[in-house]
């Protein structure tokens, strides 16, 4: 069956963010709004996450700063649009497919951080549900400056009624194409996603993701992504809990 109750359990990690002089205050500004969501910003989930900064703290300068770099920008007027672009490994640029590719988009209006345009293919890699959770519980993160990072994590049990049905493993693949290794183990069929930056005037890191799939049902049992510098788990299970096996870190190895 398709319709489980899936026991979720989700933790990110935020690890580029360096703190120091006026970079430090406006983070610091930004955590305040996180911790009052609602209030501060504004989601659309058609068609991907679009998210819209309503007081933009963000400067186009501090991208610098998390060693962000945009495969190409755009500018209209006052604004400013940053397109990043990400590509399977193991392919060729020339002729790519959709399923291929990822792609997001940063707009500044006055140098300003205004809006975060996600595509809908990225949360194959990690429910917007489960996104938008860590992006909020970073409103309540622990900063260690001297070491110049944040963190956050969540846990979440979560019936049917709040999430959608996992995915199965063609649905899987009509979304993202074939995976770039496979493996069989006793906790189920492993695939292994990796997608690396598109050009090489792009820094933002790369999205790698292993999906756990029942070894009977190929349904979609756990997610294990790391975006740009998030990190997710989402394990998914039937009336039954996960196993250690299904518990264990998964080898991201192949993927690097």
């Amino acid at each position: 069956m398709r319709c489980w109750r899936a026991a979720t359990l989700l933790g990110g990690a935020l690890g580029c963010l360096l703190l120091g002089g006026c970079i430090y205050l406006r983070l610091l500004e930004v955590k305040n709004q996180l911790a009052d969501f609602d209030r501060y910003f504004e989601t659309d989930l058609r068609d991907g996450l679009k998210l819209t900064c309503r007081t933009p703290v963000l400067l186009d300068e501090d991208m610098a700063f998390f060693h962000l770099a945009p495969e190409s920008r755009q500018r209209v007027g006052v604004a400013e649009r940053w397109h990043f672009r990400w590509v399977k490994d193991g392919t060729a640029p020339a002729g790519q497919s959709g399923s291929d590719e990822i792609a997001m988009d940063l707009i500044f209006v006055n140098h300003r951080l205004t809006r975060v345009r996600l595509p809908e293919r990225l949360f194959a890699f990690v429910p917007k549900h489960f996104f938008l959770t860590v992006v909020r519980a970073f409103g309540q993160a622990q900063i260690d400056r001297e070491h110049r990072t944040a963190r956050a994590s969540v846990h979440e049990v979560l019936g049917p009624d709040k999430i959608p049905p996992p995915p199965t493993g063609q649905e899987l693949q009509a979304q993202l194409g074939a995976p770039i290794e496979t493996q069989e183990t006793p906790a189920g069929l492993i695939w292994r996603y990796a997608y690396k930056p598109a050009s090489a005037d792009q820094h933002a890191g790369r999205i790698e993701a292993t999906f756990t799939l029942d070894p009977v049902t190929h349904n979609l049992r756990r997610i294990q992504a790391r975006i740009i510098e998030l990190t997710f788990d989402v394990v998914l299970v039937g009336s039954t809990p996960p196993s250690p096996a299904d518990m264990k870190p998964a080898d991201h190895g192949a993927a690097q």
